[in-house]
This record gives structure tokens, C-alpha cells and sequence, in this order.
């Protein structure tokens, strides 16, 4: 009898400990409803701004671009915890057996990922920030399952989502230290699988999709989508966005490849030249679709 009071009173002491976590409150919140709680992470009602895309596609660049904006508080770090949170979130409750056993309303559970993730990425006691932003952004690698999620988590969302032609991508992977124990096979099918988001994106209205080759200072596409996907979170573009760009890119080289060669757009796109007849097909057969619905060509 004593273990089951023991054992009982931890896992009290546990749900305290969450409560805390998530509401900043000392005491248990038993049978509030949502307008009620207090002590909210002070984000709560700012809309949310995420921009992503697979890596090396110009994902450090555009959140640069984005977090200059004067009026959008940055997360100006990657971390995918935004991607796993809200995929796993979204999951559980496509479950029928799960959402069936919720022992909260589905609002609430949206609401309490919400103020979850707003405690991790922003945790109360190290903002620093005098006035409160109209926005806050972050990065996070996505899927359609986790893009849904986030749209119940946030009621006012917008998702910069860039892309950029497989060959640099992939050969760009292939140059990276980091990436060399991936096979060319594995960098093709993650660059495929990027397939998905970017169909959800270009049919979703809170959604922008961005291209690499537009990242100009003065590329008027890029300047009307960065406007497109500001306006989706009530905010106006501002000339700061475009700051970053001015800066020298420094791309990956390939092997094989000279400085001059690497820095130019036009070049980059030739590394194909450089893969093996195997390699080509491989790209070919797994990238081909993707790369047709984006309107890159395969050169060879």
C-alpha cells in the first residue's frame, strides 16, 4: 500500500513539474478552461514565421533575410525540434485509437504543444527583448504531417519554404565533409523526398515557395514572395530583408573544381560532368520526376 502512495505522489510531483513548465503557475490548474490559464510564455499569441528547406539550398540565407526584419523576433539557429514535435503531434492524432483515448479536448492539446515548443525554443527567462515582436521565427526541416501540425498549433502561420536544382544540391552534399558518409544514392532519395512539402507548399495559401536563383538583392521574385509571405503574418516588407544578400557567398567546392568555377551560378549547374554514368542514372531514375515539376532540366 505504501509503494502505490509513494509511486502516486511522484507522479504528482511529476505533473506539477510540467505545469510549471508550460504556464509558469505553482499550483495545478484542475478543470480551468483555456482563456483561464495565466502566465502564458509570452509569445503565445504572436504569429509564427518558419522558413525551411532541404540543406544546401540556401536555408542559412533566407533565414538571414528573415530575421533582419525589424519587427520578427529570430530563432537565428537550425534546429529540426519543430519538425519532430509538431510530425510526432500531428501522428498521434491520425491515430483513431489515440484520438479516441485524448483525455484533453483537441484544442487544448494543440494549445499545450504550443506553449511546449515556445518554452523550448524561447525559454522565458532568456529573452532579452524591450518591446514585444509582431512575430517570431525559427527553421526547422518539414514534412506535409508536421506543416498540418503546425497549423493547429498557431492559428496565424507562415512557411517560407526554398528550393534549388537536385544537381547543386546534390553535388553540393557530396563536397561536405559532414555528408561523406552518405552514398550518392542516400543524398538523391533525400533530396527526392522533398517532393512532398514542396507539393503541400505550392497548394497551401499561408505557404511561400522561394528558389534558390532568386537569391538576388534585387530579384523582384524574391522581393514580391518575401512580401507574399510577411503579409500571411499581417507584417510589410521591409528593405532590411534584403541585407544579407549583399554579403559573399562562399559555396562548397567540388572536387576537382576551381574557386572562380565554384562561385558561378552557371558553372555549378555543370557539376553533373563530373558524376559517373552510374551516378547520372541513378539521379535520373529518382530525381527525374521532382526535378520536371520544379522546371529543372536533366542535361544529359
Amino acid at each position: 500500500m505504501t509503494s502505490v502512495v509513494n509511486f502516486n505522489y511522484r507522479r504528482f510531483k511529476v505533473i506539477c513539474f510540467h505545469q510549471k513548465l508550460l504556464w509558469g503557475r505553482d499550483r495545478i490548474l484542475f478543470g480551468r478552461s483555456k482563456t483561464e490559464l495565466a502566465g502564458q510564455h509570452p509569445f503565445s499569441e504572436c504569429p509564427f514565421f518558419l522558413v525551411s528547406g532541404m540543406g544546401r539550398s540556401g536555408t542559412t540565407v533566407l533565414r538571414n533575410c528573415i530575421t533582419r526584419h525589424p519587427d520578427i523576433y529570430a530563432l537565428n539557429q537550425e534546429s529540426n525540434y519543430v519538425f519532430h514535435l509538431m510530425r510526432g503531434a500531428n501522428l498521434h492524432l491520425d491515430n483513431e485509437f489515440d484520438q479516441r483515448n485524448l483525455v484533453v479536448k483537441e484544442s487544448l492539446f494543440w494549445e499545450l504543444h504550443r506553449q511546449f515548443l515556445l518554452s523550448l525554443l524561447w525559454p522565458a527567462g532568456s529573452l532579452l527583448q524591450d518591446k514585444q515582436p509582431k512575430a517570431i521565427a525559427t527553421y526547422s526541416k518539414l514534412d506535409p504531417r508536421a506543416a498540418i501540425g503546425l497549423t493547429k498549433t498557431f492559428p496565424q502561420l507562415s512557411i517560407c519554404y526554398i528550393v534549388r536544382n537536385g544537381i547543386e544540391v546534390v553535388s553540393s552534399y557530396r563536397a561536405f565533409d559532414n555528408f561523406k558518409h552518405l552514398s550518392f544514392e542516400d543524398v538523391c532519395r533525400n533530396w527526392q523526398f522533398h517532393s512532398l512539402i514542396t507539393q503541400y507548399v505550392r497548394d497551401q495559401p499561408h505557404c511561400t515557395l522561394i528558389r534558390y536563383e532568386w537569391l538576388h538583392e534585387n530579384h523582384p521574385k524574391l522581393v514580391s514572395a518575401l512580401m507574399n509571405s510577411l503579409q500571411q503574418i499581417d507584417l510589410e516588407f521591409h528593405p532590411a530583408c534584403l541585407t544579407p544578400l549583399r554579403q559573399q557567398f562562399h559555396p562548397t567546392l567540388y572536387a576537382g573544381e576551381s574557386e572562380a568555377d565554384g562561385i558561378d551560378p552557371a558553372k555549378r549547374k555543370d557539376r553533373w560532368k563530373m558524376w559517373s554514368h552510374e551516378e547520372r542514372e541513378i539521379f535520373a531514375q529518382l530525381c527525374g520526376e521532382t526535378m520536371e515539376s520544379l522546371d529543372y532540366p536533366i542535361p544529359w
